[in-house]
Formats: structure tokens, sequence, C-alpha cells
């Protein structure tokens, strides 16, 4: 047989010659995995342990499966990101420990309580550790010019004890810096966001395009 499509499942390879299932079944690993070069060896096999039912050539449609999902952000995140829309950093803030969550939280870990309430950030925060990047997202290919990528941590939303060596940060975000050369960077440098024009915001974190040094 010569290039004859196959459809089968399970129970259809019950009832083929042992030698013809496993060569079905090894000719979809190899669609699957994209080693369609190793065919013509597993046909050669096959022909020699059933020469009745030799053939020169097997072309195999595996199933396609199509899943689609559907994600909740959930109505803290989902705020937060309608904000960016509008140029407007929206957090919660835990009327029990007074904590105040950028990106937003509807549940404190410490106080193990609802968050409920929602405020508006002024986006000034301070750059807690940084990295200098030569690398893009392409492995192969040098950045033009370095990038900063800094997490930043919100003003108000560091908490101290006094009994404690440990100062606690609710949240952060990690972004470029811009308008600003990787020399100059520093930690507890103090930053603002710099916002995408308002025709081009999306709700994502990329309205905000970076944040620069206060100056």
């Amino acid at each position: 047989m010569t290039a004859k499509v196959l459809r089968y499942g399970s129970e259809q390879l019950e009832g083929l010659p042992e030698a013809f299932s496993e060569l079905l079944k090894r000719a979809t690993d190899e669609v699957s995995s994209g080693r369609e070069s190793s065919w013509a060896k597993a046909v050669s096999e096959f022909n020699e342990r059933v020469p009745d039912m030799s053939f020169t050539s097997l072309l195999v449609l595996p199933w396609l499966f199509d899943f689609r999902y559907r994600r909740s952000t959930g109505e803290a995140i989902a705020r937060f990101l309608e904000g960016l829309k509008d140029a407007r950093i929206i957090g919660t803030n835990c009327e029990s420990c007074g904590r105040v969550f950028i990106p937003p939280r509807s549940f404190c870990e410490i106080c193990f309580k609802r968050v409920r309430t929602f405020i508006e950030h002024n986006g000034f925060g301070e750059v807690a550790t940084y990295s200098v990047a030569h690398i893009g997202t392409n492995p192969k290919e040098k950045l033009p010019r370095p990038e900063v990528v800094a997490v930043i941590w919100f003003e108000g939303t560091k908490v101290t004890r006094p009994n404690s060596n440990y100062v606690f940060h609710a949240g952060g975000l990690m972004h470029r810096l811009g308008e600003v050369e990787p020399s100059e960077v520093s930690i507890g440098m103090r930053v603002r966001p710099v916002w995408r024009s308002r025709e081009q915001r999306r709700g994502d974190i990329t309205d905000i395009l970076y944040f620069a040094p206060v100056r």
C-alpha cells in the first residue's frame, strides 16, 4: 500500500498484527517529536517482519486537539490592570496590620484576614535591587545598549518591626529603568512611573514604559 491515510484509536489497534500496531505507534511518536527521518528505518523493519503486508510509504495524520482556556485574574488584579489603563496604580490596604499591597492582594498572609480596601498610589518608589542586562529575549543577539531591570518597592509598603531585624515589603514590581545610565543606578534610588500615551494603554504592565529617577 502506498500513501494510505490511517486514522485509528486504541480499539482499532487491537485487531491489527502486532508488528503493524507497533509501527503505527512508533510512526505517531515520530510525528509528534519531529523525527520523520526515522520512518524509513521503521518501514524497512516492518517489511522484513511482515512481508505479506509490505508497503513503501506511510502517511500518519495524528488527531489534533484544540484546547482553549479561560482564566480569571480575580477582583484585585483585575482592578489593578484596569487602573493601568488610566495611568493609575491601584493597591489594597490591610485594615488590621496597615500594610499596603502593590500589586493588590485580597488576603493578608500575616493577619489571615480578607483585604477589602482599595487605594490609589502615586507610583513613587525605590529601587530594591537591579540587574544590568546586555542580552534580551533572544540569547543570540546583544542589545544595542544595556537595559537596567529593577525590583521597585513602593512608598508606604515598607513595614519595620521595632523588635525585629526584618523589614517587610508588601509586594513590588519588576520593571525597566529609563532616563538613567546603568552606572548611575543605586539601591534605594527614588523612581516614578513613565506611562504610555492614553491611546496606547491596554491594561497590562507594559502600560508603564519604565520607571525613571526622581530628579
